[in-house]
């Protein structure tokens, strides 16, 4: 059974929202792996949360279990036992709305250290790669098809575009001698 169209506009939004919350998703995925984020005892790149606040850089590693027991190397490299266990990816509800500002922050204490550091790829990760990762997920695009009884839309018609597929005989119930089905894809290219 088809959805009357009357539900398009709830359907788009919540295709929206659906692709939102996982671009959000997939931007924390990322961030929480050894490339991007800088690695040592591994609590920054654990560390990664969305929220419509601003997430507040205040957790200190030594506070929290496995990290508060790893020795920090501090000399550019992954300290022994270092571990990537991202602590706030599986805990949010991923309800946002569209078109609300949404945060993704880091809460370890020494973030903006973190960033700072040389082996920091998160710049490069927002400036290039983040650009591929919306279009992936975004790629939806919306596929309106129009079936008539009786002429239809003709190939010969003036306002035809390069994207408009006409089919003469119909197909499923529209299939009946006379009938048409005119297939839209891809009207926002």
């Amino acid at each position: 059974m088809t959805r009357a169209i009357d539900n398009i506009v709830p359907d788009l939004e919540g295709n929206l929202q659906r692709d939102f919350n996982n671009l959000i998703r997939a931007v924390l995925v990322d961030l929480s792996q050894e490339n991007p984020s800088p690695v040592d005892t591994g609590f920054f790149a654990s560390s990664w949360t969305a929220s419509t606040q601003r997430p507040r850089p205040d957790q200190p590693r030594e506070d929290h279990a496995p990290w508060s027991n790893i020795k920090p190397n501090r000399k550019g490299g992954k300290a022994v036992g270092s571990t990537i266990q991202p602590r706030f990816i599986n805990e949010l509800s991923y309800s946002f709305k569209p078109f609300s500002k949404v945060f993704i922050g880091n809460r370890s204490q020494y973030a903006a250290r973190a960033l700072a550091s040389r082996n920091s790829h998160i710049p490069r990760y927002v400036q290039s790669e983040l650009a591929s990762v919306i279009k992936n997920i975004f790629t939806n695009k919306p596929k309106l098809g129009v079936a008539t009884f009786g002429g239809g839309v003709n190939l010969n018609q003036k306002y035809v575009t390069k994207n408009t597929k006409n089919y003469s005989g119909g197909i499923g119930l529209f299939g009946k001698d006379g009938n048409t089905f005119v297939d839209y894809t891809n009207l926002w290219l």
